[in-house]
């Protein structure tokens, strides 16, 4: 993904929800797509497929998946992408048709994607059911969604993006709305397609510890771009923007590590979000941080390179004196 900007056009107002970023994933990689809710994580994944709302339009960049952008495709040749190349797990179950059976909604993804009969599809699902924690297979593939539990019709959506065996799977707050049970096996799977059949994740949360599972790098978004970027366990060590830090923080996790009491409040990021409408001439995020300097309120950061494998969107990293 090169220099995409993905504006809204919303009661006469436009605003830029995704400025100008660019990423790349490799064969085989698990990269999280980290920031709080409302920052562009999601409108730049549904931008891969082409299934932004109507309000919505690309207007800059590129993305390149296979040597052709996925931008310039036609409708027939995104059908042929989507679900079988590039496939999507939502954040909750409602993409399953209510009066269609499960396992005929899974089935049909493979079979529209593939020559298999309907006895292979279904050999196939039942490997692939097993393989997210779904027992009972021949009542659980058919049964109508209504009548699954919530972690149960998760999986059900894990499976119908997987079935394909697909080279980029986009998972958007894939565990949100599971138990820690369902989370860990779903994260699990993951893990194994990425080793046995190199498949690149792109795994969206706003959840600090839900990525440290399972991502090997991650990516920061805040406020339409992308402030920071590198491998997990140097970023989550040795955070370089104020807001990767300042997000870190607010962890449960490392609270409870912390040593904070039952009853005494988790730290937060003081003031808000700027509003994606509101024309600023600084910094996005120096309303909110502790590192404010006078130059942030004059000018936007650039992304600065910090060694080879990591940068951060932060004057701190300039390099030039007067903005240590």
């Amino acid at each position: 993904m090169q220099n995409l900007t993905v504006q809204y056009g919303i009661e006469g107002i436009e605003f830029a929800a995704v400025n100008d970023i660019s990423l790349a994933i490799a064969p085989g990689e698990i990269v999280g797509l980290l920031g709080e809710s409302g920052c562009g994580k999601t409108t730049a994944a549904l931008s891969l497929l082409r299934v932004l709302p109507n309000a919505a339009t690309v207007t800059a960049g590129s993305a390149i998946f296979g040597g052709r952008d996925l931008l310039l495709l036609n409708e027939s040749q995104l059908r042929a992408i989507r679900g079988a190349q590039i496939a999507m797990i939502y954040q909750d179950s409602s993409v399953l048709n209510p009066v269609i059976r499960v396992g005929s909604q899974v089935c049909e993804v493979l079979r529209a994607h593939s020559t298999y009969g309907l006895n292979q599809a279904r050999d196939k699902v039942r490997r692939l059911f097993a393989s997210v924690g779904l027992g009972e297979f021949e009542r659980i593939y058919d049964a109508y969604p209504h009548q699954l539990s919530g972690g149960q019709k998760q999986r059900i959506a894990v499976a119908q993006a997987l079935v394909c065996d697909p080279l980029l799977v986009i998972a958007d707050e894939p565990t949100a709305s599971v138990d820690p049970g369902t989370a860990g096996e779903i994260l699990d799977c993951m893990r194994r397609m990425k080793e046995c059949a190199n498949t690149s994740f792109l795994v969206i949360s706003h959840d600090p510890d839900a990525l440290a599972a399972v991502a090997d790098r991650i990516i920061v978004m805040y406020a339409g771009q992308i402030v920071e970027d590198g491998p997990l366990a140097e970023v989550y060590s040795r955070p370089l923007h104020p807001y990767t830090r300042a997000l870190l923080q607010c962890s449960p996790k490392r609270a409870r590590l912390q040593g904070f009491a039952r009853r005494q409040h988790l730290p937060c990021i003081p003031g808000h979000s700027p509003d994606p409408a509101e024309l600023f001439p600084g910094c996005s995020f120096a309303n909110r941080c502790k590192d404010r300097m006078q130059i942030c309120d004059v000018r936007s950061p650039e992304s600065f390179q910090t060694s080879c494998n990591r940068s951060a969107r932060c004057f701190k990293y300039d390099g030039r004196s007067e903005y240590v």
